[in-house]
Formats: structure tokens, sequence, C-alpha cells
């Protein structure tokens, strides 16, 4: 994180607050004080100049110094710790040139005297800066956290477009119709039900808008409907398995979650082979996480479908970005065995 003041028009805003202050400890010297006219001008100029460019440094302090919570102590002590470094080290400066400009011993008697002022006038400018960086700090963390949610949610939306024009794409409203089309003929009781289907998961597809989360078992009626559209396809070459726990259908998973592995898992199993292709579905939960598991076969000697692959990057990229953690989804193939595995934190 760069330095907020330095780099920017904010330093000229900086050191004007600076030249105010300097020209206030001027006029407190000179006018109230009834000091020497140029000995209250290097006075304010070196003590107020030295302090202004030690403030720009307190940054890099306050910025590693944030508490983790309430209790934690650490980070008071050591500002106040390096407050008593940097005041020693101010003073130490300014008097030190202050007796090579004016080596006159009534000055350093003056000097000798102001120094309880300028030690609470460091200590006051001191704090006001500590406060101003946290607050600084405390502006930029909540900018950073509405713009990670703005970025969430335009990348949530993203995906979910990008996952429906895979779900929805004119090949599967293409083969579904023309299965419907046979079935007309030959089983109209079933080509009612495999338009009802259809419906349903078109509906359920289009309708989740924005909507973040949703049960684990209402995900999973709407794989039954992708999948009783695509058996009138394929028959009994496909087989699916739904080993899931019963404790783990009121888990929360993002939306359509799952759409795009299923889909895979047939573009890449059941069109590129002639043999059962049986898709397994496993879920329990685990450590406050929930573990899904998606096996299939496949037949190793088929030349591979190629698709843009978007499928499965988009749900790391969606899982990255709703719960901050990498590796939530995990993908693997063992011999004829292609495996996904995901957690999700609930």
């Amino acid at each position: 994180m760069k330095h907020p003041i330095l780099g920017s028009i904010a330093t000229a805003y900086y050191f004007l607050v600076w030249v105010l202050i300097g020209f206030g400890h001027f006029c407190l010297l000179y006018v109230y004080l009834d000091l020497p006219w140029l000995f209250s001008l290097q006075d304010s100029v070196i003590f107020n100049f030295t302090f202004a460019c030690l403030g720009l440094g307190v940054w890099y302090l306050v910025r590693f110094s944030i508490p983790k919570d309430a209790a934690d102590s650490r980070p008071f002590l050591t500002l106040s710790g390096t407050g008593i470094i940097v005041l020693f080290l101010w003073i130490f400066i300014c008097t030190g040139i202050l007796q090579l400009v004016q080596p006159d011993e009534t000055y350093q008697e003056i000097l000798d005297e102001a120094m309880l002022y300028h030690i609470i006038s460091g200590a006051f400018y001191y704090i006001v800066i500590v406060l101003v960086y946290y607050l600084i700090l405390y502006n930029q963390n909540l900018q950073e956290q509405k713009n990670r949610q703005l970025q969430l949610a335009n990348e949530v939306k993203e995906a979910e477009l990008r996952m429906l024009k895979s779900q929805i794409n004119p090949h599967f409203i293409f083969n579904s119709l023309n299965s419907i089309n046979s079935l007309t003929l030959s089983d109209p009781p079933k080509a009612r039900q495999m338009i009802i289907n259809l419906s349903n998961f078109l509906r359920y597809s289009i309708g989740k808008d924005n909507q973040e989360t949703n049960n684990l078992g209402t995900e999973l009626e709407n794989i039954e409907l992708y999948l009783a559209i695509e058996k009138v396809r394929f028959g009994d070459r496909l087989v699916f398995n739904n080993l899931v726990s019963p404790e783990c259908y009121k888990s929360k998973i993002p939306n359509l979650l799952l759409q795009p592995i299923f889909e895979n898992a047939i573009k890449h199993g059941v069109q590129e082979s002639i043999d059962t292709i049986t898709i397994n579905l496993e879920a329990n939960l685990s450590n406050d996480s929930l573990k899904i598991s998606i096996t299939n076969n496949f037949d190793p000697e088929s030349v591979p479908h190629k698709g843009p692959g978007i499928g499965l990057k988009n749900i790391r990229q969606r899982l990255g970005l709703i719960y901050n953690r990498e590796g939530l989804i995990q993908q693997q193939v063992k011999g004829n065995i292609f495996e996904v595995t995901l957690e999700i934190p609930q």
C-alpha cells in the first residue's frame, strides 16, 4: 500500500497545513512571548519542517501496527515507544540546528525555557498524525471492501451469464427439441414430461438472477431435471448415482455451481464413449465445510472434445471471489475416472 500523502496532490495540502502551523508558531513566539522575530522564525521553520518530514515516516509504522482485535495492545505499545523515540530525535535534531545558526547564549537560554513547550507540542503533533493515518487506513480499507464487493457482484454476474450460456446453449436446446419431436409420435406422454422438465430447468436457471446461494437440495433438483432431459438422448448409457448424505441437503452453496461440472461430465464422458458412463455425486459435512465429490468414468482412447473450457475455470474464480480463498475446487484423473472435488465453507 503506497503512502497516502507522497506523490499526490495531498503532498501540497500536507505541507500547506504545516505552513499554517508554522505561522501560528511564529506568531506565538513573536507576538505573545515578545521574542526576536529572527529567532521566532528560525524556531518555527526548523521545528515544524523537521516534524513534517518525520511525520511522513510515521505512516509506515502505523501501516504495520494495526490491532488484530480490541484486546491487542501491542500496536499501542509500539506506537507509544516509537513516539518517544521520534520526540527525542526531533528535539535533538532541531536544537542541534538552532545551536549552529544561533550560537548566542541568550538564544540558548530561551531555547531551554521553551523546551517543555516543544515537547508538549511535539507529542500533540505525533498523536494527531497517528490518528489521521488511522483514519486514512480505515477509509482505504472501507473503499477496498466496497471495491471488492462491487468486483464480486460483477464477476458473479459475468460468471453466471457465461455458465448460463454454457447451460442453455443452442446445441442443448436443439437436441432437446429434436428428442421431443421424436417422442411426440412414439411416446406422447414422455414428450409432454420432457417439455415440462425442459421448462422447469430453463425457469430455474434463468430465474436465479444475482441470488448468491441456494440449498444443495434445491440445486440437486435442477441437476435431476438436466439429467432427465439428457437421458432421453443417451438412454441407459447415462447413469447417475446420488450418494449425498441427508444432512447435507440444507447446506448452502453458490447457485448454479454444479451444473457446469455435470455438463462437463456428459460432454467429455457420455458423448465421447459408447459404453455406459456413470456419474457419482457424494457430499459430506466436515469441519464446517461441505465436501462435494463428482466423479465420472470416460473412454481414455477417445479423441478429447475441445471446447472453451470455461466451466471449471469460472467455478474456481467464483469460489475465490465469494469465499476469498484459493484451492476450493480440485480436479484429478485416476485411470479412466475424472474427479472434481469442491469445498464449500458453511
